[in-house]
């Protein structure tokens, strides 16, 4: 019965991380692109409409945008 015990201790390491990288799949926000347009005005310069749904209790930290967002 003691025997396997290494194989066992391999087995469960490997559904442990197994369930910790589907945990921590799970917790990526999805990111979508609505639509994209160049600036007709502003040479090399495109606005891009996105959409951002976050998984339950999904948020992101506070941060900033070096351009200009519309939120």
């Amino acid at each position: 019965m003691y025997g396997n015990s290494a194989v066992t201790r391999k087995a469960v390491s490997l559904l442990l991380l197994c369930l910790l990288t589907c945990a921590v799949a799970a917790q990526q926000p999805e990111v979508v692109t609505v639509m994209s347009k160049a600036l007709a005005d502003i040479p090399d310069k495109e606005g891009v409409m996105i959409t951002v749904a976050y998984p339950p209790g999904g948020a992101d930290p506070v941060h900033r945008h070096n351009a200009q967002a519309f939120v």
